[in-house]
């Protein structure tokens, strides 16, 4: 627990030196210098064999060693367990952060930049934040990956997978995080069955543009927005369907 924190916490420090040259950027172009910098990071760590530094001045290389898995973890289901709890645990932080005073900076500085700085918004501060909060839930992940995993490896996660991972976003619903829930099934779900049923999981990618073109040209915000939009139409379906129970 001890290590998946301190790991979080240098990944929100490397998420804000990452954000601070693309303050002055938007939408697509932010998601551009981020993957290249996730790009980047995969290079490096690929040429510098991390890590264990390739074989060195001596000529001796060493094997990977093994990851431990946390104390409270260490058997599959129990693993399955941590990570669900981790996950609602990360899911409670961003919903305290929206529902506070950085959720209503972020909705405004998305709205207009301009405006936010008119209402004596701090719009530098909270674009750090947002990378901060984005880097320390990334070494989270990150963290669980490798106990998953069970060992390190730059190549455990390629930019190819932070691509799809973006186009799933979308496909999911950017702005809510329930989208990301959605976003997550679909990034695991849809090859599993590919699989199961004989079927190449390559398709799945095939499966996954044509999803991310319907939410680009159709659904802007995702199957989470069409999923909270039906159940807003269900309710007041049900609400002026109802009778009136006031006095006669």
């Amino acid at each position: 627990e001890v290590a998946m924190l301190a790991g979080a916490a240098a990944a929100g420090v490397v998420g804000v030196i990452v954000g601070l040259p693309a303050l002055r950027m938007r939408g697509l172009y932010l998601a551009l210098v981020t993957l290249m910098a996730a790009g980047g990071f995969t290079i490096v760590a690929t040429a510098v064999q991390f890590p264990n530094g390739g074989a060195g001045f001596s000529g001796y290389g060493f094997d990977p060693q093994p990851m431990p898995r946390p104390w409270l973890a260490q058997s599959d289901a129990a693993l399955l367990r941590y990570v669900i709890v981790i996950a609602l645990l990360c899911y409670a932080l961003i919903a305290w952060h929206l529902r506070r005073a950085p959720g209503r900076a972020w909705a405004m500085i998305r709205r207009s930049e301009a405006v936010a700085m008119s209402a004596g918004i701090d719009v530098v501060r909270y674009k750090c934040w947002a990378f901060a909060l984005s880097g320390f839930l990334a070494g989270v992940a990150g963290s669980l990956l490798a106990a998953t995993l069970g060992t390190l490896d730059a190549r455990s996660f390629p930019a190819s997978e932070s691509i799809l991972l973006f186009a799933l976003t979308v496909v999911g619903g950017a702005f809510s995080p329930l989208g990301q829930i959605f976003s997550g099934i679909l990034y695991r779900v849809v090859p599993a069955l590919l699989d199961a049923v004989g079927v190449d999981g390559n398709l799945s990618f095939v499966i996954f543009g044509a999803a991310l073109l319907h939410a680009l040209i159709t659904a802007p915000r995702g199957i989470a927005g069409q999923v909270l939009d039906a159940v807003a139409r269900v309710a007041r379906t049900r609400s002026a369907g109802s009778p009136d129970r006031g006095p006669r």
